[in-house]
């Protein structure tokens, strides 16, 4: 059995965000409508950062989910106990895991916000279709294993590949009664689907790097200017540039620029900030990965992109979601129970001018 990533991790606690007080504040962080308290743009952009710093080191959870956190912790114990006295439990228990896995892929991965989607059925091959000819496209043959390639023909036919995980939950867990195991294994299993989602695409976002838009280096300090300068790269090629992807530390720096302010538009709503959007910008939407699980970012200090619409950028093919698959001690060589899941995907970045990236130094 391979070694688990997450041995010695500390899985975040629970915070409920309408409860959080940030800054030494004795006002709730967020009202009971769900929006952030602040008393001007400016203080918005101030306690997002804040909320963010939160969400480093806790779980940051809506009302509604709080509320069922604690009778979920129960539920899941259950869920485990049964899977590991009925073969039927067993495998429910994995095609419910499955779910919420690719449920969580669509709300918080990035992948899938930047690239068309395209649903397969059994007999159907993926099909791209090239809205311009002789570009570069980046294509995915494996998890973040990817090559550059002009493309002459108005479809494309890209690889399939697969992305797995496979959460496995020890006898001596379930004998020694440990927590909620079954979160844990689902936070595991996200970084084989959600997260590889993203950081496939990531690789083939910096193969795109002076391709077409040369990589910019920011000294010092990012500014609305960079930004927009940065934004350029993509529209000029006639491509509408639709996300501004970036790391959590580039946020102090629109904190701190009165030109941000002046131009981006916060969200306010805690349930769509938890999922990495912040607002918009020069018609962009601002998203960050600031707000996962420690293991699960994927960019890092000082990175961020401008990606062009999805009908100019790019599609990814799916076939029906996450699988689950029962597995046992037999296969793991450790007394337990678990599950192999898998996906089937395709990945292709259409044309490399729908990408700019920039690293702030």
């Amino acid at each position: 059995m391979s070694k688990n990533p997450y041995t010695g991790v500390k899985f975040r606690e629970p915070v409920v965000a309408t409860e959080i007080r940030l800054g030494g504040s004795q006002e709730r962080a967020v009202g009971r409508d769900g929006s952030l308290n602040a008393n001007s743009k400016k203080d918005l952009l101030v306690q997002i950062a804040k909320l963010m710093e939160v969400a480093g080191s806790n779980n940051v959870l809506t009302e509604d989910k709080a509320k069922q956190a604690q009778e979920l912790a129960r539920v899941h114990k259950d869920m485990v106990e049964a899977a590991f006295a009925s073969p039927k439990a067993h495998k429910e228990v994995g095609e419910t895991l499955a779910q919420e896995l690719y449920i969580a892929a669509n709300r918080e991965g990035f992948m899938r916000r930047f690239f068309l989607r395209q649903e397969l059925s059994a007999g159907q091959f993926p099909q791209v279709r090239m809205r311009r000819k002789d570009v570069v496209a980046v294509v995915a043959s494996g998890p973040s294993i990817c090559n550059a390639q002009i493309v002459r023909d108005n479809l494309y036919t890209p690889p399939e590949f697969y992305l797995e995980a496979r959460p496995f939950v020890e006898q001596r867990d379930i004998n020694q009664n440990v927590g909620d195991v079954l979160e844990e294994k689902y936070v595991e299993a996200l970084e084989g689907v959600m997260v590889s989602e993203d950081r496939t695409w990531k690789a083939q976002a910096d193969l795109t790097v002076n391709i077409s838009n040369p990589l910019t280096t920011i000294v010092g300090t990012m500014t609305a200017a960079s930004l927009a300068s940065l934004r350029t790269q993509v529209s000029r090629w006639n491509i509408p540039a639709n996300m501004w992807l970036f790391a959590n530390d580039l946020w102090a720096d629109v904190i701190g620029d009165p030109s941000f302010a002046n131009t981006i538009d916060p969200f306010s709503k805690h349930e769509l900030l938890l999922t990495g959007q912040l607002g918009v910008i020069f018609g962009l939407t601002a998203i960050t990965d600031a707000f996962r699980h420690q293991e699960h970012k994927v960019l890092s200090q000082g990175e961020m992109y401008i990606v062009g619409d999805p009908q100019n950028h790019g599609q990814y093919t799916d076939r029906g979601g996450v699988e689950s698959q029962p597995i046992d001690g037999t296969h793991e060589k450790v007394p337990g129970r678990g599950w192999w899941m898998h996906e089937s995907m395709s990945m292709v970045i259409a044309n490399a001018r729908s990408v700019a990236k920039a690293i702030r130094v």
